[in-house]
């Protein structure tokens, strides 16, 4: 599947649009389709209000008189496929880490580097990064003048050249727009992104900002929705299994435990065996009495070890049960795991849901092979050996 890489242009108006467009990009606003959770928004360029910045810029420059709602500056909006981000491991409202940080922090780079290639940089007055919607993406609010002649100067100031406003000089035709998109998406090239297909010429042009946005958070709530019962499966899988696994080690200890004192038992009563001996070599009637006490004694110890081994064996058919049943969740598991890592396309792998990498996880971690190693040992000691 193609992943494409998206630009897209708006006109802002001096006054209320420029203040209303800065809060949505520093979310002083509420945004419906924004995570609360995620991490907060990222200041590249400019500050926490970007209608003051974009003002400073106009006075730095000397523009002279807006006129009322006038066009001050364009906003400039660079993404990519919500699809090629989580091939990169980005999950919407986590803060990215490993190879997904490394991916989004070199998407940046190379995004201001597109933007300073583009325009003079004292006109980008403001750069926001987003990383709490579909997927990861810049705003850029940058003035929209240029130098001119100035033809309402007249006397002495007249065929100087200034800064003046147009919009048009940065916003050109449709003909001078698709060359935009095709520099935009050249650049790039190194994610492996490509450039969208034009529309057929006579239909509608692209989607208002707003309604792209809308249709992703869409897309992102049903996938949500979605993996909720993939989610939970996993989650009960991974609970089940560390249950398990604490009862087994509890086990081993137990039965380590046991074992020891059996060979602490045996011993005992090899050394009253030697005794038995001796004091039969003596052949007293005081020594005959005392053989017979420790003979008795010697059975009572023998039913007791008898009865503990008998205790061990239900303790070892408990523990052989609770092992089938982690063994059959963990199947469960693994065989998703499989099917995830197994998957001949990135299209296969976002439709087993977002939670493959989990099962992989759980499929080849510590606990899975501890668990393995649990039931090597119980086959290999057998039922009934005498061991």
């Amino acid at each position: 599947m193609k992943a494409f890489a998206i630009i897209r242009h708006a006109k802002i108006k001096h006054g209320r649009h420029l203040v209303s467009t800065g809060l949505h990009n520093i979310r002083g606003v509420k945004t419906p389709n924004a995570d609360a959770n995620a991490p907060p928004v990222e200041i590249l360029v400019g500050s926490l209000k970007p209608w003051r910045d974009v003002d400073d810029v106009l006075k730095a420059l000397d523009v002279g008189k807006i006129r009322k709602n006038g066009n001050v500056a364009i906003e400039v909006f660079v993404g990519a496929s919500p699809e090629w981000w989580e091939s990169h491991g980005w999950v919407r409202g986590e803060e990215p880490t490993g190879t997904a940080a490394i991916m989004v922090e070199a998407w940046k780079q190379q995004q201001m580097a597109y933007l300073r290639s583009r325009f003079d940089e004292q006109m980008i007055a403001s750069v926001v990064f987003h990383g709490d919607e579909a997927s990861p993406h810049l705003h850029a609010l940058v003035v929209c003048a240029s130098k001119r002649v100035d033809g309402r100067e007249k006397g002495k100031g007249a065929g100087r050249v200034k800064w003046r406003l147009s919009a048009e000089k940065f916003l050109p035709g449709p003909s001078a727009m698709k060359a935009i998109v095709t520099d935009y998406a050249k650049s790039m090239a190194r994610f492996g992104l490509v450039r969208g297909e034009d529309r057929p010429t006579g239909t509608l042009d692209h989607k208002p900002l707003k309604e792209w946005q809308a249709e992703q958070a869409e897309l992102s709530r049903t996938l949500k929705e979605a993996n909720v019962k993939q989610d939970e499966v996993l989650k009960a899988a991974e609970a089940e299994a560390e249950r398990i696994r604490r009862d087994a080690l509890d086990y081993a200890a137990g039965m380590k435990a046991r074992v020891d004192r059996e060979a602490e038992d045996a011993a005992r009563l090899a050394a009253l065996r030697e005794e038995m001996l001796r004091r039969k070599e003596d052949a007293s009637s005081a020594a005959l009495k005392d053989i017979d006490r420790v003979k008795v004694a010697t059975l009572a110890k023998a039913r007791e070890v008898e009865a503990e081994r008998r205790e061990v064996s239900v303790l070892r058919t408990k523990l052989e049960q609770m092992v089938g049943v982690v063994d059959t969740l963990l199947s469960k598991v693994r065989s998703f795991a499989d099917q995830y890592l197994n998957a001949p396309s990135s299209l296969m792998k976002q439709a087993l849901g977002s939670k493959g990498p989990s099962a992989a996880r759980i499929a080849s971690s510590e606990e899975a092979q501890e668990l393995d190693a649990i039931k090597a040992f119980l086959g290999g000691r057998g039922r009934g050996s005498g061991r």
